[in-house]
Parts: structure tokens; C-alpha cells; sequence
């Protein structure tokens, strides 16, 4: 699975082997990883193989082991580049401090501000600590900006001063003051995507602009999916930069073949799609048997594939793997006969073990596929909404079905013509565009929910990553979130985005004067919202050092430092299972236990 592929690759930047990751191992899933691992290197060896990671592994221990050989390289070597210095990680940045010997030379570019990938392993204090580390160091800041207005770059400055792990640096240009950031709070995703339509086109006819110079940034590819059908219907033309648009991803194309095979067991493709997925054992020997079954006796494959019994070139196995999943097919039918179609979606997920194997695989990537899964929920349950108060009976899953592939069928333009570019936050790193919409900023989609209640850094990073979207704007930046958004199947009124709060009110313009009021940040509302054992303004300022408390996730800690920040505590934390932490005690899951 691809989570213990990111486990041992994570191991090895950490200059860790698989002995050490054994000894430290704790809990079922870091001993299977254990065992993998140990075998994996032991394949490795006998191949007289290198993967990726080994290159730095091996390299820095044989510098360690072999003091001449360093010496060479550090002797060869007499100027030494690195680039996007803040996206190193531990192997990286070991390698490059063995090179350096005090006598060469170490030129390294990078922002701590743009220090995004920590989930990649990436470690912003190997440049924030660069001049301790290399010493005797000279430190050139380029703040001058060549891309945005100074309104823009004036919001961006104030809204990074927030975070501590950084150098200190502000950002100016000799451009225009130009326009003030728009906001934008819409009553739910419908009507902001709406706007957001709305605005292009008023934007494009008035100033004489072509679509490719729009951008939309998002925090989770799931975001897309409204923009996507907005775009659809008022015939905007969009692509998806470094990803799929929403209906054609894996997972979603997975859901509606299931869904297209409860309703129509005969439809060969979406048979053909699901019949392995999860993987039962069904492969391409046993397909190729069945269609030339199907073939010598002119019939339909799907006619062949119920009638597998009487397929000699079948063995019993396979023979009673395809009886099984015709079996589950006839479940999910009758399912879908007596419940909504939302449930059968939830059924199917459950039957299948679809979400449950995600679950299992545990990556940033599946965790990704099972937030666009739900946003799928979500795209049936608001179906399901719009048509109840005008039909009475029961809907049938043909006409979802029917109303789906009019949306994803209708995506056959040019991806090298004028387009609006679709992109997460991530993805817009050294990009640039003359007018960009970041949208869905609230509380618990930007920053993100993991982010909230993993920890302060995590908030620093996805404050960096608010940072790196604005500075892509050149003239024009709109930032635009919901009042009640419908997301990952789960509707709820949401607060607006912390950042959007850091940003003064001077840099910006409301274009709904009705609602503006919504974007006063209540501190008090997110406590109740995030943390509910929050009671009282008082009751998160009572901790102090020696503290015992219970995180909701990793369990009893013990607080070493309590620093105030204004109106919030600053909480360092060391849990038994999780290390030092970082936290808010505003908004932390977290409560004080007697000692």
C-alpha cells in the first residue's frame, strides 16, 4: 500500500534504516511497516539496488563512515547552489552541511514564507536556522515585488506576520496601489460559485480579458465540483491544472459505475470498471475467457458473465468470486429499490469496503479521494433536495444518473484554448495569473480541519499557504467564502476563515454590503464550534505550566510553557504518544485533568 511506501520513504530522509524504525515501532500498522521494510531492503540488497531515498541515505552515512571520501567531494566541490532551500528535509540539509567545509562556498535561494510541503517531509527549520547551522553567513533579502499591487502585497505582509517561525522580511513594490482585495460572503457554494461566474464575464467584457487570465484557488480538489457545474452551465470554459476534473477522477468514475450497475446490471463498461475494484481476484485472464465465451456464442458479454457456470475455461475459484459479486450487485439493487439514493451511495460504500480500504491505505492521496467521495454525497443529496418539493414520489436512481452524464459529457473543448484555470492552493506555488479567486474561506476548509486540531505549526503552514495564493494575483485578488456550506456530504453554517480576521479592513472592498457584518471573526464562536468543552472566555486561560491535559486525539500531555499571545494562550504541550506539540488554547481539543 502507498501508506507504508510513504512510511519507509519517510524513515529514510529522516537518515533512519529499518532497524532503527523496528526498535521504535508501536502500534500494529509501524510493525507491519516494520516487517515490510526489513524485507524490502533485504530485496534491495540482493538486486544491488538504490531506490530514490537510498541516494541521499547511503551517500550521508558513507561520508560518515569514510572521512577522505567527504574530504574529496568537500575539496571538488568549491560553490554549491541549492534552490527552494525551504523545501529541503533533514537528508538534504545533512548532505549539504557535510559538503561544506567552512572554505567552499554555500548559495542557497528560498522564502520561509512559501514553506509548504511539511507533509512531504520538508523542514522550515533548515532555512530559518541556515545561518546558524552554516555560520559566518551573509543574508541577501529580495523584498522588492514585481508581480502584485501594493494593496495586495500590504494584505500579504500582515496577514504572514502572524506566524513566528519566520524570518523577519516585508515585501514592497514601486507598482500601483492598484484595486483593494474584494470580499465576497455568499449565503452557500451555489451562490458563491454564481458570483464567481458572474464576476469573470462582468470582468472580461469591461477590461477586454481573456479567460487564461483567471485563476481559482481552492484548498481540496473536492472544492471544484460546484465551480465545475457553475462553469458547465453559464459555458465557461475551465481545466484543471495538476489534477482531473471532479467527475473525471478515479474514484468518482468508480461510484457511478457501481451506481450505473445497480441500476442497469447489463451496462458492460461500468461492469467491466467495478468487477476487480476493490480487487477480488477477478483478473484480465478470466475477462478474456468470458468474452470469448460470449463470442463463439454470439451473445453479450454481460449475457456470458451471468451465465459463468457454464464457461469450462473457468476454475471453481474464480467461478465462486463472480457468484459473490453477483451476489452483492442483487443486494445493492434491492437496496436501491426500498432507500434514497444518497443512501445507496453510503450502502454501496459500506458493501464494497471501498472507503474502508482508503481508510486502510491512510495516505494525504486517499484521504483526498474519500473527501471526493463525499463531496459526490453531497452532489446526490442536493438532487435529491431540488426535486423533492416538486416530485412527491420516490426519485429513481435513472434520473440521477441521467442528469450526471448531461454534466460530465459535456467537456470535449480544447485544454490548450482560452481557459479559466481550476487549481488547489498547492499547485499554484511560482505560478502567477492578473486575476485570482480564493475561495471557501471558512474555518475548518481554510485552514483546514486537520489543521485546527493537529496543532499551531500546522496553522502557521496553512497560513503560509494563504500567503503563497495571494502573492500569485497581479492586479486583481477576490477572496469569497459561505455562510452555509454544503461539503463532503455535510452541511453546516461556517465561520469565516481566520485569515480573512488578520488582514485589516482597509485592504478591503465587501461587494454584498448585506452580509459583510458575517466577516467579523468571533474567537468565542470557533472555540464553541471546534472545542466543546469550551464553556468560558476565562476557562482557556486558566493553564499554566505542570498541567496535565487530555487532547482529544493524542491522548494525556503535560503543558512544559505557557506563553500569552493577545486574547489566546500559546501552549507547548508534550504528549506521551505524539511528542511536543504546539497548540492554541482556544481552539485545541483539549481539558485540563486533575493531577
Amino acid at each position: 500500500p502507498k501508506s507504508v511506501q510513504e512510511a519507509i520513504s519517510a524513515t529514510k530522509n529522516m537518515l533512519r534504516d529499518s532497524e532503527d524504525y523496528a526498535r521504535k515501532a508501536f502500534d500494529p500498522f509501524e510493525k507491519m511497516v516494520a516487517h515490510v521494510f526489513k524485507n524490502y531492503e533485504k530485496e534491495l540488497k540482493e538486486a544491488d539496488a538504490l531506490d530514490f531515498d537510498d541516494l541521499l541515505l547511503f551517500t550521508v552515512n558513507l561520508f560518515k563512515e569514510y572521512p577522505d571520501t567527504l574530504q574529496k567531494y568537500q575539496q571538488q566541490f568549491k560553490y554549491i547552489l541549492v534552490d527552494e532551500f525551504q523545501d529541503t528535509n533533514l537528508a538534504q540539509n545533512e548532505l549539504i552541511l557535510m559538503l561544506f567545509d567552512g572554505r567552499n562556498k554555500v548559495f542557497a535561494v528560498g522564502d520561509d514564507d512559501q514553506s509548504i510541503y511539511s507533509w512531504r517531509g520538508a523542514q522550515i527549520k533548515n532555512i530559518i536556522n541556515f545561518d546558524k547551522n552554516f555560520g559566518n553567513t551573509r543574508i541577501i533579502k529580495l523584498e522588492q515585488n514585481y508581480r502584485s499591487t501594493s494593496n495586495i502585497l500590504g494584505a500579504a505582509n500582515e496577514l504572514i506576520r502572524n506566524n513566528y517561525s519566520r524570518s523577519k522580511k516585508e515585501l514592497w513594490t514601486s507598482n500601483p496601489a492598484g484595486e483593494l482585495i474584494t470580499r465576497y460572503r455568499a449565503q452557500n457554494e451555489q451562490e458563491e460559485a454564481k458570483y464567481i461566474a458572474e464576476k469573470i464575464l462582468k470582468i472580461k467584457d469591461n477590461e477586454n480579458k481573456s479567460f487564461k487570465d483567471f485563476a481559482i484557488f481552492y484548498r481540496t480538489n473536492a472544492q471544484s465540483r460546484v465551480i465545475e457545474e457553475t462553469f458547465i452551465r453559464e459555458k465557461i470554459p475551465y481545466r484543471i491544472f495538476g489534477g482531473l476534473k471532479f467527475y473525471d477522477r478515479k474514484e468518482i468514475k468508480d461510484m457511478l459505475a457501481y451506481l450505473k450497475l445497480v441500476s442497469n446490471p447489463n451496462d458492460f463498461v461500468s461492469l467491466q470498471r467495478v468487477i476487480n475494484v476493490p480487487a477480488r481476484g477477478i483478473g484480465k485472464v478470466s475477462m478474456d475467457n468470458i468474452a470469448k465465451y460470449a463470442f463463439k456464442n454470439d451473445i453479450s458479454f454481460c449475457e456470458a458473465f451471468y451465465d459463468f457456470d457454464k464457461i469450462n475455461t473457468l476454475n471453481s475459484g474464480i467461478k465462486s468470486k463472480i457468484r459473490n459479486f453477483i451476489k452483492l450487485i442483487e443486494l445493492l439493487a434491492d437496496y436501491a429499490m426500498k432507500n434514497t439514493i444518497s443512501r445507496t451511495l453510503e450502502f454501496i460504500w459500506e458493501k464494497t469496503g471501498y472507503i474502508k480500504e482508503l481508510n486502510e491505505e491512510n495516505t494525504i492521496e486517499a484521504m483526498s479521494r474519500i473527501e471526493n467521495l463525499r463531496e459526490l454525497l453531497t452532489v446526490i443529496k442536493e438532487f435529491e433536495e431540488r426535486h423533492e418539493t416538486a416530485n412527491s414520489e420516490k426519485l429513481e436512481l435513472v434520473e440521477f444518473l441521467q442528469e450526471i452524464a448531461l454534466i460530465s459529457d459535456i467537456d470535449n473543448f480544447d485544454e490548450s484554448a482560452d481557459t479559466v484555470i481550476l487549481m488547489t492552493l498547492h499547485n499554484a506555488k511560482g505560478l502567477e495569473f492578473d486575476n485570482v479567486f480564493m475561495i471557501g474561506m471558512e474555518e475548518g476548509i481554510f485552514p483546514h480541519i486537520r489543521s485546527i486540531t493537529s496543532g499551531y505549526d500546522d496553522i502557521e503552514e496553512e497560513r503560509r499557504l494563504c500567503y503563497v495564493g495571494m502573492t500569485r494575483a497581479k492586479n486583481k485578488l477576490i477572496m469569497t467564502s459561505s455562510i452555509m456550506h454544503f461539503i463532503y456530504g455535510d452541511q453546516r453554517e461556517r465561520l469565516v476563515s481566520r485569515f480573512i480576521e488578520e488582514i485589516p479592513k482597509k485592504y478591503f472592498i465587501d461587494e454584498n454590503p448585506l452580509v459583510k457584518n458575517q466577516f467579523i471573526f468571533s474567537r468565542n464562536r470557533v472555540k464553541k464550534d471546534i472545542n466543546p468543552d469550551f464553556k468560558r472566555e476565562k476557562d482557556f486561560m486558566g493553564f499554566a505550566t505542570g498541567d496535565i491535559v487530555e487532547h482529544k486525539l493524542w491522548g494525556d500531555g503535560e503543558i512544559l510553557r505557557v506563553k500569552n499571545i493577545t486574547d489566546d494562550l500559546e501552549l507547548d504541550v508534550a504528549f506521551k504518544s505524539a511528542g511536543l506539540k504546539k497548540l492554541l488554547a482556544s481552539i485545541a481539543p483539549i481539558k485540563k485533568k486533575s493531577k
